[in-house]
């Protein structure tokens, strides 16, 4: 297997516990994320490391795709991260950092994924340049200005 990481960031003018807070809570993330997303709490309680959700979204051309999603680090308020489990891609980590920069904070969100070697070469150059980053960028965007708007 071969293992691709992908890492965007964004730079956002917000406090960083409001900024960790609105992006630790899974159940916002439809609210920036590029393509049709659902996503519902399955383990009740406060976010804490192991939470369950269960996110029903768009990938591709697929609709309704099911991922099962487990929180794997809270630590408020610079770092948190989720394992999506993904029928094609297995699980699909995604880690965010949060550090105060230039009067706002930088949010850094690292995706990691394992492939097989010829899977990765396409992802690497066709699926991830012309598909997932656009995407990333875009919610991203979405994210920032979901952040600044009062």
């Amino acid at each position: 297997m071969t293992t691709a990481v992908r890492t965007h960031s964004v730079l956002v003018h917000a406090p960083l516990q409001q900024v960790f807070d609105y992006v630790s809570d899974l159940t916002r993330h439809p609210e920036w994320s590029d393509g049709e997303l659902r996503i519902e709490a399955v383990t009740p309680g406060p976010i804490a490391t192991g939470k369950e959700y269960h996110s029903r979204g768009e990938v591709l051309t697929q609709k309704e795709r099911l991922n099962t999603l487990r929180v794997s680090h809270y630590e408020p308020p610079h770092r948190f991260g989720f394992m999506a489990n993904d029928p094609d891609a297995g699980d699909v980590s995604h880690v965010f950092t949060f550090t105060e920069q230039d009067g706002g904070v930088l949010i850094e969100r690292a995706m990691t994924l394992s492939l097989n070697p010829v899977v990765a070469f396409l992802f690497r150059v066709l699926v991830y340049p012309f598909v997932g980053s656009p995407s990333m960028n875009k919610s991203l965007a979405k994210l920032k200005e979901k952040l600044e708007t009062p």
